[in-house]
């Protein structure tokens, strides 16, 4: 015979697993069941795909409730969908205060003027809490200047307008500018531009003509005449060079050759002037004494007179060779 169980021991083990199971649901969050609730409900117009039961509801990052029913509602005229979110929000975590007065959680205030914090831009976001996962959260936060729509299908609970997300809205943005772009511009068109532009340049690029006048040029950069051309004009260049430097080297000399001239020249065109004065006084007594209409004087006053006439041209012509002595290659100027 089997020996007869312990009443006594099934009782006590009975007893230990249903005080683990209340330890386990305070430390792991069942102390939640025995808070005061709100319930509130958002609506959503777009997929809430990645948001659970369970999943957080937060106030500025702070968590403070969690989802407890997704539904989805449908209007029969309209055929438009909308995804009422419904969530329990612990009094407990949000402290209220008035100035410096604490007034306590927001478990001691009997009502809540929620149209307060509306008007004051209180709004419902869905917002991703894991890319890896994808689950998304509830974010609440104040918006001001962001539109309230509320719905008011459900009486039972507080109502708080929902927005698009950041990424929503800008995802929403960039579809209407694409919708706009499809609308007023030509895209096929565009398109059909663009590859009868390509073919275009395919067709020249793949010509004959054009492989022809590359396989000309080839020839011609490769011919002995070019590769002779280019030594001609490179020894033309060595030679122009060098009759530059000579040419400097002329003027410079000529400039000096000038100069030595003019200081040569200058004391005996002075002693030329000094004697042709001279002249000019015996030629007047000779005169006086021959007569003004004498044969012999008549030819002394021309002799003297071309005398003075080269001297003073050859003044002139040394003051301009000092001046220009560059005249001596180039000319005169007119």
């Amino acid at each position: 015979m089997s020996k007869k169980s312990n009443p006594t021991l099934i009782g006590t083990f009975v007893i230990g697993a249903v005080a683990l199971i209340a330890v386990a649901v305070v430390l792991f969050g069942g102390a939640e069941i025995f808070q005061d609730k709100r319930q509130f409900v958002t609506y959503f117009d777009r997929s809430v795909k990645g948001l659970r039961i369970g999943s957080n509801v937060l106030f500025k990052g702070v968590r403070i409730g969690y989802v407890t029913d997704i539904r989805l509602v449908g209007d029969v005229d309209s055929l438009k969908f909308l995804i009422p979110v419904i969530f329990e929000v612990l009094p407990d975590a949000v402290s209220i205060v008035q100035g410096n007065q604490d007034l306590g959680s927001l478990a001691n205030r009997e009502q809540i003027d929620l149209q307060r914090l509306i008007d004051a831009g209180l709004r419902a976001q869905l917002n991703s809490e894991s890319f890896v996962t994808g689950q998304l959260l509830i974010d609440l936060d104040l918006l001001p200047g962001s539109p309230a729509v509320l719905h008011g299908h459900d009486s039972r609970y507080l109502e708080i307008p929902s927005v698009p997300s950041d990424i929503q809205q800008a995802i929403e943005d960039v579809r209407g500018f694409i919708s706009d772009i499809q609308t007023s511009v030509d895209i096929r068109q565009i398109m059909k531009n663009v590859d009868s532009i390509l073919a275009g340049i395919d067709r020249f690029v793949n010509s004959e003509k054009v492989a022809d006048s590359l396989a000309g040029i080839d020839r011609i950069i490769s011919a002995d005449s070019t590769q002779d051309l280019t030594r001609v004009l490179h020894a033309a260049a060595t030679d122009l060079r060098t009759l530059l430097t000579d040419t400097r080297q002329l003027v410079n000399h000529t400039d000096t050759e000038v100069q030595g001239l003019a200081e040569r020249l200058n004391p005996a065109l002075q002693n030329l002037d000094n004697a042709i004065d001279e002249a000019t006084i015996v030629m007047s007594n000779i005169g006086n004494q021959l007569g003004a209409e004498s044969e012999v004087n008549y030819e002394l006053v021309n002799t003297l007179n071309e005398i003075q006439s080269a001297a003073r041209s050859l003044r002139m012509l040394l003051e301009y060779l000092e001046q220009h002595p560059e005249a001596v290659l180039k000319g005169k100027k007119e």
